[in-house]
């Protein structure tokens, strides 16, 4: 009975063990730990010290819900009987679980002892955590943010020229005896050296001084949104920027139901195809459970605008994942990003 004890503790062991191995962030290799399905059995058969294993099995759900009923993932099977190692990166998303699933036989050594051979399972699970979307909530102390302002235009003098006064030339005639001529010469007279005057007197040096204008994004002048409405195939928001002024933002996050969002047809799949805020656009093809998207910095413009989002087909079911958030870059605003959940 010892030796049945002790192998029913080292299978609940093994099963911990692997699924925690499985549920760790990180890769080894490129490949995933949950992906690692050699590496997860691997852990458990360590803990196989006075018997064999007899399956190692590997599954994913989605956790369950209020009744404690699994939730499955799209084309994979959550029953801890089967096997669907390894999954495919694009469908795990933060709150789905790996399931790992030991089991061994056990029979006594001595056979006239009346006991059948006993079959002994473990089945555990553990929640995964993909990837975190980091905010912040402290406004750094003693900081203000410069406007831009235009630079100083410098006072325009005119200047005036004096004209070019020509030589005058007076002739002196001095008599001769005879009829000998006798040459001329003509005595110049040349006027003073021209001399510009300005005609404006030039005002005295000053230097210019900048003093910041604080930007805030907090109270009546901070950064607000309406509600995350989803129509047809587009997920949008409203945003209300009341700073009086224009912002950058550093990064876009979205989380929607990528795998089951879709209900009719074949594919119920969907894919983020654009972006859109101000006439400013963003394309391309993204099929995951959450993303940050790269290459798109749009301004946030003053007053109020619209972000959507639209996807490759209409989004008919949501599962409670769907999430904007949307980190702004300009001093003063970094610490109070647009987030849908707030």
């Amino acid at each position: 009975m010892a030796r049945l004890v002790f192998i029913f503790s080292s299978v609940a062991n093994a099963s911990r063990q692997a699924a925690r191995f499985g549920s760790g962030a990180g890769e080894i290799n490129n490949v995933a730990f949950y992906q690692d399905c050699d590496a997860i059995r691997e852990v458990a058969d360590k803990s196989a010290y006075v018997v064999d294993f007899d399956e190692v099995n590997i599954t994913y759900d989605r956790g369950v819900n209020q009744n404690g009923t699994q939730i499955p993932i799209a084309n994979v099977d959550p029953n801890p009987e089967s096997d669907a190692c390894p999954i495919e990166d694009d469908i795990i998303r933060n709150g789905d679980r790996i399931i790992v699933r030991v089991s061994a036989n056990y029979q006594p050594i001595l056979t006239i002892i009346p006991i059948k051979p006993i079959k002994v399972v473990s089945a555990s699970a553990r929640t995964f955590l993909i990837s975190i979307p980091i905010v912040g909530s402290a406004l750094p102390s003693g900081f203000s943010a410069e406007t831009s302002t235009p630079s100083r235009t410098p006072t325009s003098i005119s200047f005036t020229d004096v004209p070019t006064i020509l030589p005058s030339f007076t002739s002196t005639f001095i008599p001769a005896s005879g009829n000998t001529p006798v040459n001329v010469t003509p005595a110049n007279t040349l006027p003073p050296t021209s001399t510009l005057y300005p005609s404006n007197t030039p005002l005295p040096t000053q230097t210019a001084s900048i003093t910041p204008t604080p930007i805030s994004c907090t109270g009546l002048s901070g950064v607000s949104h309406g509600p995350l409405f989803i129509t047809r195939s587009y997920m949008e928001m409203d945003i209300i920027n009341n700073s009086g002024h224009r912002l950058s933002t550093a990064q876009i996050y979205l989380e929607w139901n990528h795998d089951t969002g879709h209900k009719n047809g074949d594919d119920p799949t969907l894919r983020l195809r654009q972006i859109t805020l101000d006439s400013q656009i963003w394309d391309g093809d993204i099929q995951t459970p959450s993303a940050y998207i790269t290459a798109f910095y749009p301004f946030i413009p003053i007053g109020e605008s619209t972000i959507r989002f639209l996807f490759n087909q209409s989004y008919d079911l949501t599962d409670g994942t769907e999430r904007i958030v949307i980190n702004i870059s300009t001093p003063g605003c970094t610490n109070y990003p647009v987030d849908s959940r707030n």
